[in-house]
């Protein structure tokens, strides 16, 4: 899954600003722009299918952490490679408005994700999927799917 994710490094979404992307296309079917379809969870989405693993369908960072807390799957420390972090980059680790895969933890506590619809100019809306690196305290919390590896 990490694998497929980093994979995409690179990809941006086309023309600039639209949220026009693969991953959007995927998720609903059809070619959609605008600023009605961000697509940090969409990405998220693709790489856990294109894995052969299932991802609940939603767009929306906070319906995915409803989901994640009512299955016993939400922690908010013990991070791991293959959590889906939600982020509150206000700082104040309330509200959910991006999302990314954890691909490891450094040994000073930051974490290095996978992430789709960002970007230097935005970190939650930037049009491309990158690498980055976050600090833990921008993190609300995680989603951590149940692998079925068998």
């Amino acid at each position: 899954m990490l694998q497929i994710a980093a994979w995409q490094l690179g990809v941006l979404e086309s023309p600039a600003g639209s949220n026009a992307v693969k991953y959007n296309e995927a998720f609903y079917g059809r070619r959609v722009s605008g600023s009605a379809y961000p697509w940090c969870l969409t990405f998220v989405w693709w790489v856990f299918r294109e894995a052969g693993f299932s991802l609940a369908k939603t767009a929306s960072c906070s319906e995915l952490r409803r989901r994640y807390q009512a299955a016993g799957q939400w922690v908010t420390e013990g991070y791991r490679p293959g959590d889906i972090l939600l982020f509150d980059f206000s700082g104040r680790r309330a509200k959910t408005e991006h999302a990314g895969i954890l691909e490891r933890l450094e040994p000073d506590g930051t974490l290095v994700t996978l992430e789709g619809n960002t970007g230097a100019g935005s970190d939650a809306n930037g049009g491309a999927v990158q690498r980055r690196r976050r600090r833990p305290g921008l993190v609300t919390g995680a989603c951590r799917p149940r692998y079925n590896l068998s």
